[in-house]
């Protein structure tokens, strides 16, 4: 529109003379800039290479009751966003011989925070799961992005900048939720295409406690970052990584002795030394959280193999704890539907005592006991125990199940409204299920069935359950809705398409005097599979007293 780089090119003689063959000009590098009511945003200009140096620039905005501007240092203003509006930022040679100018335009609405991981993947691991719909249960709009290549230090990160690489991983959770994922990515391009408010760094899980890595690297790394990042308060931190697991066979693991608390006594003094030598703001204590859940139950179990977090109690932990560590708070009140509060409440307590003291263990002394679960697994492969196996849908159900210790208890399950038969599809699991667990299931095809169902008796009354649902299927367009009646109700859904670790949980439900509740499932609301496909591979009821 108005990006105009000479005011005059007519006369020779005019005040405002410009010989293109001297190279003599000025140029704002964003031609258009968008801003919200109280943003902020660094611009840039770029002059001429043969006298640039000498240049001194005047930054302004035509309506400063739209946005202001200060000049910065390096050829660089902060404009910052006062009401909306459309206006002009105009920077200018001292004397006012060369100009130029940029769109500004300036809308409502409320400010979004954005934050951007820089690293090996882990921070990707950390966030993607549940850290925006914290944010969200707390009327926080967040922007969270990670960009990450597998495996790469610090230094890989330098070289990739350097020689403008586009090799890493794109991963965009906007504030509606929605995920973007890209390929091909370049860190200089990422850095500048949005304005975060936050950029955080990690190193690689193999030089994670080594400091030699992060004082020789992190400070090149922050000053060619600091070059792209277009937030003029942007804020750095470091993310810590957590321990390989103990049964980790990785090459980076010989690096501590294979020694899993040696490897996290490491990780804490580098990082919290390059955070003081490197001038950081924060550093979020990702891997001090899951040496606390560790401590738990859960134990190694925490992560899923040698270091990828487990899907649900590690996940929900990590995000807790950057939920903390970026906005101040000091309570998560949201809980997953996936987690029964036992877990909820460790994940937690996880997050927030690393929080609280994030260079030393926290014993989780309350978690340390599992609570006692019953497990079903629905189909003709038998799964061993804690599973209580019901085979078949016209069997006469099960009585008196066995709890995960190995006791016997008094829940009963039997079916209640009919199935159309069972599956059999050799399917993996990632929740750390036997394979026997999610291979096989009870299903409906609900253009015929459109409702199935079960009883559970021996309920204890008065008490209040949580019933956690698996189902897996490779087919597309599936999603199972399960009912859980008792003297309350709830529902929850779950897409069963390839469905390696996702679950669904129905808490809090008080059965009836009689001890009994029921299960009604039918397709799922999204369900647009041909033939309206729903079913149950395995179950899990616990009371909710732990």
């Amino acid at each position: 529109m108005m990006a105009l780089a000479l005011i005059a090119l007519t006369s020779c003689s005019d005040d405002n003379d410009v010989d293109l063959s001297n190279r003599k000009f000025v140029r704002i590098d964003q031609s258009s800039v968008y801003l919200t009511v109280g943003e902020k945003i660094k611009v840039t200009a770029t002059v001429d290479e043969i006298a640039g140096d000498s240049y001194k620039l005047l930054w302004s905005v035509l309506d400063a009751n739209v946005a202001t501007a200060e000049n910065m240092d390096g050829n660089a203003a902060s404009i910052t966003a006062v009401a909306a509006g459309k206006t002009i930022i105009k920077v200018e040679t001292e004397g006012g011989n060369l100009m130029y100018f940029a769109d500004l335009t300036v809308t409502e609405g409320e400010k979004s925070v954005k934050v951007l991981s820089i690293g090996s993947g882990m921070a990707n691991d950390a966030t993607s799961s549940y850290l925006n719909d914290i944010a969200k249960d707390a009327g926080i709009s967040l922007v969270m992005g990670n960009i990450y290549m597998e495996g790469a230090s610090l230094e890989d990160h330098i070289r990739n900048i350097t020689d403008n690489q586009s090799v890493y991983q794109y991963s965009r959770i906007a504030v509606d939720g929605s995920l973007t994922a890209q390929s091909g990515q370049s860190l200089k391009g990422i850095i500048k295409g949005e304005n975060w408010d936050y950029i955080v760094f990690e190193e690689s899980l193999a030089m994670a406690g080594i400091s030699e890595g992060y004082q020789a690297h992190l400070p090149q790394l922050l000053e060619l970052v600091s070059g792209f990042a277009t937030n003029p308060d942007v804020k750095y931190l470091l993310h810590q990584p957590w321990a390989y697991a103990k049964s980790a066979t990785e090459e980076g693991f010989a690096n501590y002795d294979k020694d899993q608390l040696k490897m996290y006594n490491a990780i804490i003094e580098a990082v919290w030394t390059a955070k003081e030598s490197a001038q950081i703001e924060l550093v979020i204590p990702a891997g001090t959280t899951i040496q606390n859940g560790r401590t738990s139950y859960i134990g190694e179990n925490m992560l899923k193999d040698a270091f990828h977090l487990n899907a649900d109690v590690a996940k929900f932990a990590t995000a807790c704890a950057w939920f903390e560590t970026l906005f101040g708070q000091t309570e998560v009140t949201y809980s997953p539907n996936n987690l029964i509060n036992y877990d909820t409440k460790l994940a937690k307590q996880a997050a927030h005592a690393a929080i609280t003291d994030s260079k030393r263990v926290t014993v989780l002394e309350e978690y340390i006991d599992s609570p006692t679960r019953v497990y079903i697994d629905f189909g003709p492969i038998d799964s061993p125990a804690p599973f209580n196996n019901y085979r078949f849908p016209n069997d006469p159900g099960l009585v008196n199940m066995m709890d995960d210790k190995g006791q016997a208890t008094t829940l009963g399950i039997a079916v209640d409204k009919m199935f159309t038969g069972t599956l059999e599809r050799g399917l993996d699991n990632g929740l750390g299920f036997p394979k026997t667990a999610s291979e096989d299931m009870f299903f409906c095809d609900g253009i015929f069935i459109p409702v199935s169902g079960f009883k559970v008796s021996g309920l204890t009354k008065g008490e209040r359950y949580t019933f956690t649902f698996y189902g897996h299927i490779n087919d597309g367009g599936t999603q199972t809705e399960y009912h859980v009646i008792g003297k309350n109700e709830g529902v929850s859904c779950l897409v069963n398409d390839y469905n390696m670790d996702r679950v669904a949980a129905v808490k809090g439900i008080e059965p009836n005097d009689d001890g009994t509740i029921y299960i009604e499932m039918q397709p799922g609301p999204d369900n647009v599979q041909w033939a309206r496909f729903y079913g149950v591979n395995a179950m899990v009821i616990m009371a909710e007293g732990y």
